[in-house]
């Protein structure tokens, strides 16, 4: 008998410390989104979070046929970032959990995403529907975006993550040029005259810039999305202030730090390449 309680005693103190250890970003973005209920879901909001949640998480609010897939993107002595991706068989979209830790215990802060992206596929359908004498009329009316290229950005500024970053893949040539060019015209040292461009407007005005930008369907050339000044960002697009992109920043330690008031979302691409979203 007494051999029997050890072994019990063995093999319910494992379960115990588990139930007891606190939860990790990681672990509680996979239990928020599950599709089944999480009746210890308050112990883990705090501010925003806490407020919007109310009886059901938000996994029990989304579709139960979307596959969620979190990743943890960010995590450091006080602030976490998990990317949620949801997926069927036609669609995928992202958003992201910003964490805090209050008294050594993680909690959930804010749920952000890029906004106004359902404006894009309406837009999509108008111009991929159009006829050849149209698509004509409409180069001609926009010489500085071709139907090509405005359909194109459309569709990469509403795509997923996934597909954002199979982008930056096929095209990494492209884009490896498109940086060398900047870099070399120095649009973004330090002041020059005052009667000069700027810098953002004069590199987005250079004609090999700017086709380059066209080709890989990306609207301009900037540092001004993510408050940066050591950054570039390649903008694809976005409405008022949320905008999504791919910013270059090889040195780690001068990276944006991420947060739910501007920069929601940064994920290595590798090279010192990022994705980014801001609000």
């Amino acid at each position: 008998m007494k051999h029997f309680l050890l072994l019990a005693l063995w093999l319910w103190l494992p379960g115990m410390a588990r139930a007891l250890a606190p939860l990790e970003p990681l672990q509680i973005a996979e239990q928020f989104v599950a599709p089944a209920g999480w009746p210890e879901m308050r112990d883990y909001l705090c501010c925003e979070a806490a407020g919007q949640a109310r009886r059901e998480t938000l996994g029990q609010q989304i579709p139960a046929r979307l596959r969620r897939v979190c990743q943890l993107v960010q995590q450091g002595a006080a602030t976490a970032v998990v990317a949620v991706e949801l997926r069927d068989s036609v669609d995928r979209r992202d958003f992201y959990l910003h964490f805090s830790k209050e008294g050594g215990a993680w909690k959930l802060l804010a749920i952000r995403n890029l906004a106004m992206t359902h404006l894009g596929p309406p837009m999509v359908e108008i111009l991929s529907g159009m006829k050849p004498a149209e698509v004509a009329d409409y180069d001609q009316k926009h010489p500085d975006a071709s139907h090509a290229f405005t359909l194109g950005n459309l569709k990469l500024w509403t795509s997923a993550d996934a597909d954002i970053a199979a982008h930056f893949a096929r095209n990494q040539a492209g884009f490896q040029q498109l940086l060398r060019l900047v870099q070399k015209g120095r649009y973004f040292a330090p002041a020059k005259p005052a009667a000069a461009p700027t810098g953002e407007q004069a590199a987005n005005a250079n004609p090999a810039v700017h086709a380059l930008l066209r080709q890989l369907f990306l609207a301009q050339v900037t540092r001004r999305e993510t408050d940066c000044t050591g950054c570039l960002e390649f903008v694809i697009g976005g409405k008022v202030s949320s905008t999504v992109g791919l910013l270059y920043q090889p040195t780690a330690a001068l990276l944006p730090a991420m947060t739910p008031d501007r920069l929601i979302v940064l994920k290595p691409l590798g090279g010192g390449w990022y994705l980014y979203k801001t609000v």
